[in-house]
């Protein structure tokens, strides 16, 4: 278009004669080379620094090309390229009125003529690259059901629920949700739920009890300072917990610069003043240390260690007590994101924990963390600049890591921020009085930073997983899924690469680092895969083989980590312990998949039987995918996948008493576990009613019961109990039942009603239907 030119010269040349000339020849003047090697070889924007930011942000070598160096043409646009073919011929309008209204026409139709050309030769283009590409592509169709879930009580009271809720994986499992809400159950197996609801009442009532802060403490009107002073246990104890977490989480979640930290512990205990903030972000330290010793560590008040519960409750009046400037202090942001860690080792909530992280990113922003420091010149030291970018790439990691949990949207999104990740250095390589930072050393060379530095190079990759799992409704193939893919299987071969399995010989302590290295990378990428294979893998018919193999792959890995430890070693426990601790909601949507893909395997297996004895049933596609997977490797083989869930099985019946354990989820990964094996009818009752024989076994030792002791126990609390009896609802059966006691008559009368589970307290047969 002239949009430059006057509406009188653009009607003077429409309504003119037409006639052809050849165009004049461009020649591209030679330009010098500015930019890097690497910015052109990528074709991105260079700010032609040395290094440049380019550079800088992934870690490569940033190099020049040298006076009178051959650069390739291909490399960038900066140098001279050979000579363009003169472009098509095109009209030039000459100034001849006499021929206006005829031209003018004329001109329009070649216009529509190109036009449509045009049209024509994009569309064959499109049509092209998807007939190159493979078979057509296939629009993503997964089940609403099997992706996320939404409870509603009373109309008004709603949460959502995404794809690793376990109320939403089990209904990839009709012959187990068959089996939970049947209402045709016979009375053995309604008296093992029974008794095992009235376990989780117990269990439930029990860790209300552990997590409630100590009143003498909260409720008292003593100054806050010298309360949390009154809560830290002995030096040589908080000694012990202070380097379990320095060696635990400052790894990828780096909030402290160290030396600076144990400045000031050491002047704490010498008696010297200290910052205001500076109890506060002790007393989360010691908590999330305290809870990675063992279990129900921290549940309980002892002098061996700290009451997480009053720690964190203290730590949050104090929070909640700040005013004006002391909102946007670095040390208080500090302080927030330990109190939101240390909430979470009591309080494991993923929605509560997304909704504080939200708090805490937009605090981040108006303290300008998401820009780099380097745009606000000398304002900012280069010390406080790389603690800034440390706890910016935090801050960006949780919320990655609380969005997939959730399946909600990132806080953040790629676009959000310029800031850069900080360099891989020792925090005793840099000072508060430092002029210039030091070079980054190679990302293959352990420094206090490397897992965060890596882990910050991968996130671009995890921001687009969390963006496509929020809208697989609008993919039209799975095109970008398997791009996706690929590249987080590329950075599993970078982390191979860095930190290489290391053999048994040698150092412990040594060996036990680069497992904890390996496993920290590997896990913050694993999680992303599985977030953007789960919604296709599980339930997406004709579903490209390279998601089943791989999301069978990396569940069976992310089930089998502790695999490459010895047992036997003295500190194994506590590593067992950590890793169910930091891992339990991934292990179980995990140990939910293996059995979905267990389940499809029988299937198959019996289809195939039947396509011998010349049926004319024809296998499944999901079937078939998941058999292939399954073969395509001897650790994926049934045998191993069943292994594998029994002992996460087993694993969470010894923890069974653990505050964040529900006991809904053990119950529903048996019976998933036990009617995915295969086998009859009669053979699938059996191995069910034993697994969860075993869970009431279990509950049973840990409130320390016995058959007849919970047999009489109360199955109802009293204001359910209360709500009861005002209900309109025909419970006549009940009137004559206070307390609710489960007897043998009772459980020949109550209305089984078990399809209402997810939406009450747990299976309670006691609420008639539409109660909750």
């Amino acid at each position: 278009m002239d949009s430059g030119r006057s509406p009188a010269s653009i009607h003077s040349s429409v309504n003119s004669p037409v006639c052809f000339v050849p165009p004049s020849r461009s020649v591209k003047r030679p330009r010098p080379v500015k930019s890097c090697l690497e910015c052109r070889k990528r074709k991105l924007k260079c700010d032609r620094t040395s290094p440049c930011s380019q550079c800088q942000k992934t870690q490569r070598a940033c190099r020049y090309a040298a006076e009178g160096e051959a650069v390739s043409p291909s490399d960038g646009s900066d140098v001279e390229v050979p000579e363009r073919t003169a472009k098509r011929t095109r009209p030039v309008i000459s100034q001849e009125p006499s021929q206006r209204g005829t031209n003018y026409a004329a001109v329009l139709e070649d216009h529509a003529t190109r036009l449509e050309r045009l049209e024509s030769h994009l569309s064959g283009s499109t049509s092209s690259i998807a007939e190159s590409s493979g078979p057509p592509a296939q629009r993503p169709a997964a089940s609403s059901l099997t992706i996320r879930g939404l409870t509603v009580k009373g109309g008004l009271r709603t949460r959502f629920f995404g794809q690793s809720s376990t109320r939403v994986l089990v209904n990839l499992f009709d012959e187990a949700k068959d089996f939970m809400f049947s209402r045709n159950k016979s009375s053995d197996i309604r008296e093992l739920f029974l008794n095992i609801q009235k376990i989780h009442k117990a269990l439930q009532d029990e860790h209300r009890k552990a997590t409630a802060p100590l009143t003498v403490f909260v409720d008292s009107m003593t100054p806050i300072q010298k309360r949390m002073a009154d809560v830290l246990p002995s030096r040589a104890v908080c000694d012990k917990l202070l380097n379990i977490y320095l060696s635990a989480s400052e790894t990828i979640y780096r909030v402290l610069h160290i030396p600076s930290f144990m400045d000031q512990y050491i002047g704490y205990w010498e008696g010297k003043p200290q910052p205001d903030a500076f109890l506060p972000q002790l007393l989360p330290i010691l908590c999330v240390g305290y809870r990675f010793v063992g279990a129900g560590k921290g549940q309980y008040h002892d002098r061996d260690g700290i009451h997480i519960p009053t720690a964190s409750s203290l730590v949050r009046t104090w929070l909640d007590g700040l005013r004006g400037k002391q909102l946007v202090e670095f040390s208080t942001l500090q302080a927030e994101l330990l109190q939101l860690m240390a909430q979470r080792m009591i309080n494991p909530q993923n929605q509560e924990s997304w909704t504080h992280l939200g708090l805490i990113v937009r605090m981040a922003m108006t303290m300008g963390l998401h820009r780099d420091p380097s745009e606000f010149g000398p304002k900012i030291s280069p010390f406080w600049a790389e603690q800034r970018r440390k706890l910016w790439y935090t801050i960006l990691e949780l919320d990655v890591h609380m969005s997939m949990q959730c399946n909600l949207p990132c806080c953040i999104r790629e676009g959000d921020f310029t800031c850069l990740p900080p360099r891989n250095l020792n925090d005793e390589d840099i000072y508060p009085n430092i002029e210039q930072l030091p070079p980054s050393k190679p990302i293959d060379q352990y420094t206090d930073a490397r897992i965060q530095v890596f882990a910050a190079n991968t996130l671009s990759i995890r921001l687009k997983v969390v963006e496509l799992i929020n809208r697989t409704d609008s993919l039209q193939d799975y095109q970008q899924v398997l791009e996706i893919g690929n590249e987080l299987e590329r950075v599993f071969e970078d982390v191979r690469y860095i930190v290489p399995p290391a053999a048994h010989l040698g150092d412990r302590t040594e060996y036990r680092q680069k497992w904890q290295s390996r496993i920290i990378l590997d896990m913050h990428c694993r999680r992303p895969l599985l977030a953007l294979y789960r919604p296709f893998a599980l339930g997406s018919p004709d579903v490209p083989q390279q998601i089943m193999t791989g999301y069978l792959r990396s569940s069976i890995i992310l089930l089998s980590y502790l695999d490459e430890l010895d047992p036997s070693t003295p500190d194994y426990h506590h590593i067992w312990h950590m890793h169910q601790l930091v891992l339990k909601q991934d292990i179980l949507q995990a140990a939910f998949s293996v059995c979905y893909y267990m389940k499809q395997v029988s299937n198959g297996s019996t289809s195939m039987d039947l396509m011998n004895s010349d049926s004319p049933i024809k296998l499944e596609s999901v079937e078939e995918a998941c058999t292939i997977a399954s073969d395509s490797s001897v650790l994926l083989s049934f045998p191993r996948l069943k292994t594998t869930v029994q002992r996460v099985l087993d694993n969470m019946l010894n923890r069974i008493r653990e505050i964040g354990t529900d006991l809904r989820d053990i119950v529903s990964l048996t019976v998933v576990f036990n009617t995915s094996q295969g086998g009859t009818p009669e053979q699938k009752r059996d191995a069910t009613k034993s697994g969860v024989q075993a869970i009431l076994d279990a509950g049973l030792q840990a409130i320390h019961a016995n058959q007849e002791k919970i047999t009489s126990m109360s199955i109802m609390p009293p204001s359910i109990s209360g709500t009861m009896n005002t209900t309109q609802t025909n419970t006549s059966f009940m009137h004559n039942a206070q307390p609710f006691i489960a007897t043998a008559d009772a459980l020949n009368t109550m209305p089984d009603d078990f399809s209402a589970l997810w939406d009450m307290e747990f299976w309670n047969p006691f609420l008639p239907f539409g109660l909750s």
